[in-house]
């Protein structure tokens, strides 16, 4: 496997690394019962989502389309966990959750036009 754009890092992955240290400060203030449930399940997408797109970056182009769409399924795990913390009560804060959401809408629409700019190119 060839890799490319090593030193280059998509704009996406910065939004995912400060969507993750964002988080990592509300997680913290969690109740205990669910911080290390559902909050560490958080935690670990965010972190699976950074990963799986980092790897689509090093990837070569013919390559890349099925790791974007893994990391799809990831963005969309995330938005469902971020939204059962909000119903179950453990984000008490409508502003926080409606925050988190947008982040993660706009790295979803990142994501998608990627993925749309990868079936164009090819």
């Amino acid at each position: 496997m060839i890799m490319e754009n090593l030193d280059f890092q998509p704009s996406i992955i910065h939004k995912i690394y400060d969507f993750y240290k964002e988080m990592h400060k509300k997680i913290e203030k969690f109740p205990k019962t669910s911080r290390y449930s559902l909050g560490q399940k958080i935690e670990n997408s965010i972190l699976d989502l950074l990963e799986t797109i980092y790897l689509a970056n090093i990837q070569i182009k013919t390559l890349r389309e099925p790791v974007l769409h893994k990391a799809s399924a990831k963005c969309e795990l995330v938005k469902i966990l971020i939204r059962l913390a909000y119903d179950t009560g453990v984000i008490d804060n409508t502003s926080t959750y409606v925050s988190a959401q947008a982040k993660m809408q706009e790295i979803g629409k990142m994501l998608g036009g990627w993925i749309k700019y990868m079936r164009n190119a090819s």
